[in-house]
């Protein structure tokens, strides 16, 4: 029983860290700061999941962990800083939303995610606290898509997005077959090696990745 209750602590010590990975993103203006704060999240990530495959005993939920491990915590990271580095891209500077404002938000977003699960039947407080958190990293990832104006910040904001749900997934319902849990990782990576390729060519076409800069295309 102590076990149990020591094992459910470390899941919400990991869960709270995560959280906490997404305000340094919200709070950063440095796209290499934003880019390995979102590094460090995948890995906690990937540590969620192994304690839930040891927890139930699942030997594919090791392979999901390991495969978070590697595509979202090293290689996607990897990729994001080459793109950085080609581009001479060093400051996120471009805001619809300031810094402050958007950690207030941010709170606020992680309160009303709270309360809402609160309201909710839900069978423990672990189950409880990462639902919360899983419903705070899609709507935060949402608010950072639509209050960056960089094409990478958006990107990061739509991997947080799939990292509140992937969090959801493997904690309460202990993830879904790992052929599934596979199509999805390799949609992940494609999807970002394709809007890679596009912030390269809208680079290329505007000297920037200022999104607000494709306005110019309409008409």
């Amino acid at each position: 029983m102590s076990e149990l209750v020591f094992g459910s602590k470390i899941m919400q010590l990991i869960i709270a860290l995560i959280l906490v990975s997404t305000f340094m993103i919200l709070g950063s203006t440095r796209l290499y700061s934003c880019v390995r704060a979102f590094g460090i999240q995948s890995f906690l990530l990937a540590s969620v999941a192994g304690i839930v495959a040891y927890s139930t005993g699942r030997y594919e939920i090791y392979i999901i962990a390991l495969l978070t491990l590697v595509i979202k915590a090293a290689v996607i990271p990897y990729i994001f800083i080459y793109i950085i580095r080609e581009i001479k891209v060093k400051r996120e500077i471009d805001l619809y939303v300031n810094i402050s404002p958007s950690l207030i938000i941010g709170g606020v977003l992680i309160v009303i995610s709270y309360y809402l699960i609160r309201s909710i039947n839900i069978r423990t407080e672990l189950s409880s606290f990462a639902l919360s958190a899983s419903m705070s990293l899609v709507s935060i990832g949402l608010f950072i898509m639509i209050s960056r104006k960089k094409a990478i910040m958006q990107m990061l904001g739509i991997l947080i997005m799939e990292n509140g749900l992937f969090l959801g997934a493997i904690s309460l319902t202990h993830g879904m077959p790992l052929l599934v849990e596979l199509g999805i990782f390799f949609d992940v990576l494609i999807g970002v090696l394709i809007m890679g390729i596009l912030i390269f060519r809208i680079n290329k076409t505007f000297e920037c990745i200022d999104t607000d800069m494709l306005k110019t295309l309409i008409g």
